[in-house]
């Protein structure tokens, strides 16, 4: 009687875990770009489609904070719920500050040791995504002294965005064309 139970229980455990939307998102490079593999056509999945596996990554992230997989797919989220294809307003509430975690989190992966050549990709394409989020004319919005900080803080962000850019370039030949092409060379307008 008792392993009927445990097996039944399993089964539905089983059961519930595949029908939930609760997997690491996949990835593919396309032109260079690490982008998810989604059911549109824009790789941005829907609101909420990884909302458990961003729980359990946090979990994961609170008792061993230097796993660079599970660093690794909760940048790797809030990157696709922030890129601009997904929230394309630059000024959308709380973009500018999941894609400042993303930054934390992918840096973290990378400095811990993670050497998958997809979060360097990721980590490019986040500093520029947070390059994008500065674009918007802003002198309406702030003071001189705040867009003062907002643009050494935008300057910071492009000279890593190329540089990371670069190293892609010198690592990943047949894609250096493609990776020319995002280099960052506007400016941020006072």
């Amino acid at each position: 009687m008792k392993i009927l139970t445990t097996k039944i229980i399993f089964i539905v455990g089983l059961f519930s875990f595949l029908s939930s939307w609760g997997q690491l998102p996949q990835t593919k490079a396309v032109n260079g770009l690490l982008v998810t593999v989604e059911d549109n056509l824009l790789n941005v999945p829907p609101k909420g489609k990884y909302a458990k596996v961003a729980d359990s990554l946090d979990k994961n992230l609170i008792r061993n904070p230097d796993d660079t997989t599970s660093l690794f797919y909760h940048a790797l989220i809030y990157y696709t719920h922030n890129q601009m294809s997904a929230e394309p307003y630059q000024h959308t509430k709380g973009t500018l500050e999941n894609l400042t975690k993303a930054k934390t989190q992918i840096e973290k992966a990378i400095k811990t040791g993670m050497q998958d050549f997809r979060a360097k990709q990721l980590r490019a394409q986040i500093y520029s995504e947070l390059c994008y989020r500065f674009t918007n004319d802003e002198s309406w919005m702030f003071s001189k002294v705040q867009m003062l900080s907002r643009k050494a803080l935008f300057d910071n962000y492009k000279v890593l965005a190329n540089r990371y850019i670069d190293e892609l370039s010198m690592q990943d030949k047949n894609n250096a064309y493609q990776y020319t092409k995002r280099k960052i060379s506007f400016t941020y307008k006072l």
